[in-house]
């Protein structure tokens, strides 16, 4: 089976009643491991490493951000495929089969779960997915990589990419991570693709983006790329993530 090739990687903090419908999904494929890495949560996960004896559980003390989770899940692991998905059932488990089924077909280090390539679907809230669709054009306006979702947070890793971001000390972490990791595998030759997928609305729990991911987002793009193509670009775009983030932290504080 493609699936006893994976190992799936789920970061956490403070999502117990989430993992538990998850893990119960993924526990109905084939899975070579599944490690949950929790950021010192305090509703209780913990007391899932006994509900899941077949779940590697690794609790950090400090909350050390969601890209060192998945950095330190690509350390434990050492399946040929390592997926990366959320806690809060935002990812069909139901998508990874295709996901691993194209990196192994096109030879890709890198598949993102793709929100808003072809038959991409988003069903996140209005202001949540004019603020990712403004990230996007930020980040082709600044570095001219071909990804329509550089955001997304659904992946999945060739060992190969795995064993190269696990040296990569200085990664930005939380929101700008993903576009930080995207960067780096472009810029060192992995190859990187697209599969279309499902994203769905969380219905329990807090979201964890923050006004200051976003701000941080607009530092990177700033500073880590053509800063003329930025300004050319990129500064209306930025006027209007700017409203989209004030929006959002008004009408939907966490």
């Amino acid at each position: 089976m493609i699936n006893n090739r994976a190992s799936i990687i789920i970061p956490s903090l403070n999502e117990k009643n989430n993992l538990i419908r998850l893990i119960n999904r993924l526990n109905q494929e084939s899975f070579e491991s599944i490690y949950v890495i929790d950021d010192g949560s305090t509703d209780g996960t913990a007391s899932l490493k006994k509900e899941f004896p077949n779940v590697h559980f690794l609790f950090r003390q400090n909350r050390m951000g969601l890209i060192s989770a998945e950095i330190d899940g690509m350390r434990l692991s050492n399946s040929d495929y390592v997926v990366i998905m959320d806690a809060d059932l935002s990812h069909k488990p139901e998508d990874i089969k295709g996901m691993i089924d194209q990196a192994i077909k096109t030879s890709s280090d890198l598949v993102i779960g793709s929100r808003y390539t072809e038959n991409g679907i988003s069903n996140d809230e209005f202001i949540r997915r004019g603020i990712s669709k403004v990230a996007n054009l930020l980040f082709h306006v600044s570095f001219d990589i071909n990804i329509k979702d550089c955001t997304s947070g659904f992946r999945i890793y060739s060992r190969r990419a795995c064993n190269f971001l696990s040296t990569q000390v200085d990664l930005e972490n939380g929101y700008v991570g993903q576009v930080d990791i995207l960067k780096r595998l472009n810029g060192n030759g992995f190859k990187i693709t697209e599969f279309p997928v499902v994203f769905v609305k969380r219905t329990e729990g807090k979201s964890k983006l923050k006004m200051k991911e976003i701000v941080n987002f607009f530092l990177f793009v700033i500073y880590n790329k053509k800063f003329l193509n930025f300004i050319i670009g990129g500064t209306s775009l930025t006027i209007v993530m700017i409203i989209l983030s004030y929006i959002f932290v008004i009408f939907y504080p966490h």
